[in-house]
């Protein structure tokens, strides 16, 4: 029969195993069963008359005792482990195994060896020892032993001596956990056996004990394999507790369990570096190969991967605890004071360290929490998302990752979002004149808005002849009322940009956008607010209300995320491209829900607003306007505009294989928000901080020049341009170089911003919208504000 040398198995079993000392190294001659018992019980006569002799002690001899019974009972788990039972009983125990059960000899053995542990030399080493034993025998026996009450005995007996005061080592550590696992994997097999591992009190009145369980707890934050080693043990203990009331109760009730996680969470939280140093000019979040080179911020999603693992498994009980834990002990005190810092590199790290949160976890459960404490959380007096909304406003790099947490946050498509962000402003429908409250669920079904959206390319960013207007649409080209808007002075309603006619130029409505806004398709990105004026973010230079382009926010107005939105929109010229790809891309993703409110005050081009409030029409009117009069300053702003296009164009064919930016699945198949194809800006965006791409699409536009096209600026120096930003000069003459770049890129992206708005225009007239009735009679829950996330 064949058979393995075992001793030079347990040997390699990790790192600081010593074989026992004149243990023999021979693989044991295996014969009939009969002859196996035979010697099995050779062995363990020699065995009991050393237990029947003496105890342990330290006397002249005691060690050689040690050393026998040590060698006999390698000898007689290494047959046992070879055990099974016989053909005329093939249910009942093997031959050994009945001997050993009927003996209690693992019991004994064990009961003997621990009492050496009060002489107190090599205690560790022999607990090593003695728990590989173990995990060799339970993980290679060839019957099922945990069904066998003297063996659980006996591993209950050990695992409880493991939690007596003994100097740890990292080979006891790993022992241990190494049979911890193996007794969950048996257990998971059989999960009738958890139970049986659960331990009356010794005291009345005590709690009960799953030493599986409490054995394995210290190790739930351990960096590496013995670490995850642990947590995937864990797992399945959640898992089994699931289906079993009581196991579920005492998790809950009677262990430090959920308290260690959550409190681990902030532990690991606070040494999570303060600072991120950023790859390139658009860098806005942590992708998985930024933090797997980050110990600390790998260590961190392990353990946060984990609670959401264990929330997804575990038992009602043990959720809901975990949950409040989380809210209570990590998100509130560690998270919450960490996004409120006022150091602006330090409000950089904790954005991009809770936009890497969301996107990675996927529990509901979790999820929820994560949002609640977001929507509904206050420090100080002011709620989470208050200062998170007004940084959009603050420097590129805090906007840039903040926008991101938005786009992480929409793509969640949670309607308590939402309604935090928007709908609860747009709900009383004061942003609209009293007459106009009916038209709100209007459906452009003729494309107008579409019409309208186009029209706003600057004459400056065509290259092609104009078609002659449709007739249809004729009148608002030359300025003039139409059918729809009868007696309205003005068919963009009042406060709408003054429109030039010889500028406006009505093109065909496209059925998908051109080539570059195919590519520039830009990304669903959101975020969410709460009422009441917007406070002072700490470390700004001013408050949202006072920053440029910021109006206060009466109640008429759509809340301060939309205007913040907006304001940022008008002033394209002066944004990275980076910042205007993110921004557009929010816009983008917000016009296209299927939702009444939203889709009329985004992309309704006939409403007419209050006087105080600006239409997304207006603000992409001001927009046209200041890239016409910045071509029009601009003797070679053809070249410039010819160049910048060309280069995103080579940009995004080099990425376009890499598919779009990670982020949690759509919910909503059906719905227009996530029907949108990866974009050259998500591409742009994930990959530009690699100065290797920048080359490559430089070489593409021209070959044989290394890095002398046009680049994007701020990445390396091969890849910046000459043309739109030096490398050297005056401060005054660099400056007036990235203004230049700016505008330019901004008059790329912008035509293809309003391409984008057409096709989500014409799309929502032909797919069934959902419909939500806004009046009081019939407000659905969203509308109401009785989401799941109100108290």
């Amino acid at each position: 029969m064949e058979r393995m040398n075992w001793l030079s198995r347990l040997a390699s079993r990790g790192p600081g195993h010593r074989v026992p000392q004149g243990a023999s190294l021979q693989t044991p001659v295996m014969a009939d069963p009969e002859t196996c018992l035979m010697v099995f019980k050779n062995h363990w006569s020699q065995v009991v008359r050393i237990l029947e002799r003496r105890g342990p002690r330290a006397a002249p001899g005691g060690a050689d005792d040690l050393s026998a019974v040590r060698n006999h009972t390698y000898q007689m788990l290494t047959l046992l482990a070879e055990d099974r039972p016989v053909s005329s009983a093939p249910t009942g125990p093997g031959p050994l195994l009945e001997f050993a059960l009927r003996e209690d000899l693992l019991t004994r053995v064990l009961a003997w060896q621990l009492q050496w542990d009060e002489l107190g030399d090599g205690v560790e080493e022999r607990r090593a020892e003695q728990l590989k034993l173990f995990e060799m025998l339970v993980s290679e026996a060839r019957q099922p032993l945990l069904r066998h009450g003297p063996v659980r005995e006996a591993l209950l007996t050990l695992l409880d001596a493991c939690g007596r005061p003994v100097p740890s080592s990292p080979a006891l550590d790993e022992s241990l956990v190494l049979l911890l696992s193996q007794l969950c994997v048996c257990v998971a097999r059989e999960p009738s056996l958890l139970e049986f591992f659960l331990q009356s009190p010794p005291e009345p009145g005590a709690a009960p004990r799953l030493l599986l369980f409490s054995r394995l707890v210290p190790f739930v934050h351990r960096e590496g394999t013995l670490g995850q080693q642990a947590r995937d043990a864990l797992l399945l203990l959640m898992a089994l507790s699931a289906g079993s009331p009581t196991v579920g109760r005492y998790i809950a009730d009677h262990s430090y369990f959920c308290p260690v996680l959550a409190t681990g969470l902030s532990a690991l939280y606070s040494s999570l570096p303060r600072k991120i140093e950023v790859p390139g000019d658009d860098w806005h979040c942590l992708r998985r190969e930024d933090w797997l080179g980050v110990p600390a911020l790998a260590l961190f999603m392990s353990s946060l991967e984990f609670c959401n693992a264990v929330i997804q498994v575990a038992h009602p009980l043990v959720q809901k605890q975990l949950v409040d834990y989380i809210h209570n002990g990590f998100l509130v005190p560690v998270m919450g004071p960490a996004l409120h810092k006022t150091s602006v590199e330090e409000m950089i790290a904790s954005t991009a360290y809770l936009e890497l949160f969301l996107r990675s976890i996927s529990e509901p459960a979790l999820l929820r929490t994560f949002l609640r404490f977001l929507l509904l959380h206050r420090h100080d007096t002011h709620t989470i998302l208050d200062t998170l909304v007004a940084r959009i406003g603050s420097n590129s790099r805090l906007c840039m990752v903040s926008l991101s947490l938005f786009r992480t946050l929409l793509n969640l498509s949670c309607e308590d979002v939402l309604l935090q962000l928007v709908l609860r402003y747009l709900v009383p429908c004061n942003h609209v004149m009293l007459s106009q409250k009916p038209a709100v669920r209007d459906v452009d079904l003729y494309g107008r808005a579409a019409d309208k959206f186009l029209s706003l390319i600057p004459r400056c960013c065509r290259h092609h002849a104009p078609s002659p207007p449709h007739p249809e649409h004729a009148s608002w080209a030359r300025g003039g009322p139409s059918r729809e808007a009868g007696k309205r002075e003005d068919i963009t309603g009042p406060g709408s940009p003054s429109v030039d006619s010889s500028s406006v130029v009505t093109v065909p409505r496209p059925s998908t956008p051109s080539r570059l806004a195919f590519f520039l398709r830009q990304q669903s990105l959101s975020g969410s607010e709460s009422p009441g004026p917007v406070p002072r973010s700490p470390g700004l230079s001013a408050s949202p209300s006072s920053s440029p382009g910021r109006r206060p926010c009466p109640t008429e107005e759509p809340g301060p995320f939309m205007a913040v939105l907006f304001a940022k929109l008008e002033n394209m010229l002066q944004n990275s491209v980076y910042v205007n790809f993110l921004l557009t891309g929010l816009v983008a993703q917000l016009a296209c829900h299927p939702q009444p409110l939203l889709r009329s005050f985004l992309l309704n081009t006939n409403m007419v607003f209050q006087p105080s409030v600006k239409s997304l029409l207006q603000v992409l009117g001001s927009v046209k306007n200041k890239i016409e009069s910045f071509a029009a300053s601009q003797e070679d702003f053809p070249a410039l505009l010819s160049k910048a296009k060309k280069y995103l164009i080579a940009r995004g064919k080099l990425d376009w294989g890499e598919g779009p930016t990670a982020g949690p699945a759509p919910r909503r198949s059906d719905s227009l928000v996530k029907s949108r194809r990866p974009s050259l800006g998500e591409l742009l965006l994930r990959h530009a901080h690699s100065p290797t791409r920048a080359r490559q699409a430089v070489q593409v536009l021209q070959p044989g020049r290394d890095g002398a096209g046009l680049g994007l600026g701020g990445g390396s120096p091969g890849a910046s341009t000459p043309v739109l930003l030096p490398r050297s000069g005056a401060p005054e003459r660099q400056g007036e170089a990235l203004r230049v770049k700016n505008a330019v890129y901004c008059a790329v992206i912008f035509p293809e911003f309003l391409k984008e708005l057409a096709a989500i225009s014409q799309a929502h007239a032909v797919t069934s919208p959902f419909l939500l009735d806004t009046s009081e009679e019939g407000s659905s829950p969203l509308i109401s504000g009785s989401g799941p996330l109100n108290p």
